[in-house]
């Protein structure tokens, strides 16, 4: 079982690159990179998109990389094209303005754009950056499953927990029927009604209650969901979506119990239940 939020770090470098990749990621119901890098290595982003998600199926990963030449202060380079740009257009508004003087080098070398470094653009600047994307990946996913594990104890803990909840209402459930009848008879007495025990309005209307209040059917669903949900707990590769749809359908059943139930110490025990059940939706959140 592995978590959707972790964090990896690499680092990579050759004679003339020198690439640092940062791995983050945190809960999304789908899978999804953002990536983030300074604008001359945009170009990197599909092959790091596409690397990322062939590990990851879910979970939102934001990567950031930064990028430099070793050799970067010998490799700056002057734009004519920008300089002479920036002079006409400098000397156009000189005139219009009615100004003296003249446009100096150090003017034209301090304009945007005019100096430049060498741009991080060729394929030998892929494999470093790679590199180093593997090793963030490699300590992403190992975070992931240290998380991953860690949660898988809390969720066996809670199913247990719901396993020994829905055992508790069992019992309780047989009584329903026994209970209504007792009721209804004190109630006949007090409205000081003759009327035998054995009386079919009487047994009629239990028989009725009875079928009507029958949690059995919800007790054994539930019961299968629980043994479904923690075989799971055990599968490899992404479980996130069918511990959240088990989740689901525990609840349904639960509800239907409580809403069924006419006594306190079911209700009691189907309160805990769902508390219990939100406690575990918690945790799915950040289930792979």
């Amino acid at each position: 079982m592995t978590s959707m939020t972790g964090h990896g770090r690499g680092e990579a470098r050759t004679k003339v690159w020198s690439a640092v990749v940062e791995c983050h990621s945190v809960n999304r119901k789908t899978a999804e990179v953002v990536f983030h890098a300074d604008r001359d290595a945009t170009w990197l982003e599909p092959s790091v998109r596409e690397k990322v998600l062939e590990r990851i199926s879910r979970g939102r990963v934001q990567v950031n990389l930064h990028l430099e030449r070793a050799d970067a202060g010998t490799k700056n380079f002057f734009d004519e094209k920008r300089a002479a740009v920036f002079v006409e257009q400098a000397r156009k508004l000189q005139k219009k303005l009615g100004l003296e003087g003249g446009v100096t080098l150090a003017d034209v070398l301090s304009a945007p754009g005019v100096m430049r470094a060498a741009e991080p653009g060729g394929d030998d600047a892929r494999d470093p950056v790679m590199k180093a994307l593997e090793e963030a990946i490699r300590g992403l996913e190992s975070t992931r499953n240290r998380e991953g594990a860690a949660l898988k104890k809390a969720l066996l803990r809670s199913a247990e927990k719901l396993e020994s909840l829905a055992k508790k209402i069992a019992p309780h459930a047989g009584r329903v029927a026994e209970l209504h009848r007792e009721a209804l008879h004190k109630r006949i007495e007090r409205a000081g009604i003759s009327l035998q025990p054995d009386d079919a309005r009487l047994a009629s209307e239990v028989a009725f209650f009875a079928e009507r209040c029958d949690i059995t059917e919800e007790l054994e669903r539930a019961a299968s969901h629980i043994a479904q949900f923690r075989d799971k707990l055990d599968s490899k590769g992404p479980v996130g979506r069918t511990l959240e749809f088990l989740a689901q359908e525990l609840g349904r059943e639960f509800n239907t119990i409580g809403s069924k139930s006419s006594t306190t110490a079911i209700a009691r025990l189907v309160i805990e239940a769902k508390a219990e059940l939100d406690r575990i939706r918690e945790q799915l959140a950040n289930i792979e």
